[in-house]
């Protein structure tokens, strides 16, 4: 399998972390998100205008913490070299153990999501989104238009859907685990599931490495 084979591969699992995590606090926090900060923006804006600003704050500071989140994870991405993944896995797994731990505490939840993105930027050539999906639409859209119009060959475009897909997996599985065993086992789901890919990703090559300069999404 190829770089951008193998990258993609592990973006759809590190997504799939992701939609987990955010289907759990989803439904924990009755609606609100701690991975996707596109919903929550919309959310606090539609607070906002009602002049509801208690809930507005309670959204802006899940905002804020994710912010948080996103520059601690690169910091110790850009402190841990070709270790960066292990690292920010590391941390992303002690953050969802916290939680899991204070009955599913949503701002260690959120400090996580923030962080995980800057366990990998890009499989090869091609940047990868892992808490947010719109991005990842986007360029499976334009590159099913190029494909119509015959601007481009074969099914490359098509691999843009993996992490979208990982996303909808992890996130029908923290569903699905939320509602049957209740969200204090479910808490556990992905803790479990970042240990073990922290474990495995020692192992792993670094996944942005390439020959051309890093392009985050």
């Amino acid at each position: 399998m190829s770089d951008r084979g193998e990258g993609l591969v592990l973006a759809a699992l590190l997504a799939g972390l992701a939609g987990m995590v955010d289907a759990i606090g989803y439904l924990h926090l009755k609606h609100l998100f701690v991975s996707y900060m596109s919903g929550n923006s919309t959310q606090l804006a539609v607070a906002l205008g009602r002049g509801d600003f208690t809930e507005a704050a309670a959204i802006l500071r899940l905002v804020v913490l994710f912010v948080a989140g996103a520059a601690a994870g690169q910091i110790i991405a850009d402190s841990s070299g070709r270790w960066h993944l292990t690292a920010v896995l590391a941390t992303v797994t002690v953050l969802l153990a916290i939680a899991a731990a204070a009955a599913t505490r949503p701002e260690p939840m959120v400090l996580a999501m923030g962080a995980l993105n800057a366990s990998m930027h890009r499989a090869g050539n091609v940047g990868v989104s892992l808490t947010y999906v719109t991005g990842t639409l986007v360029k499976l859209g334009q590159g099913f238009g190029d494909f119509l119009a015959r601007r481009a060959q074969g099914w490359d475009w098509l691999v843009q859907a993996s992490p979208w897909a990982g996303l909808m997996v992890g996130a029908t599985i923290g569903a699905v685990v939320h509602l049957r065993a209740g969200p204090a086992a479910a808490a556990w789901a992905p803790v479990v599931a970042s240990g073990l890919f922290a474990a495995v990703s020692v192992a792993i090559p670094d996944p942005d490495r390439s020959s051309t300069p890093p392009a985050r999404p």
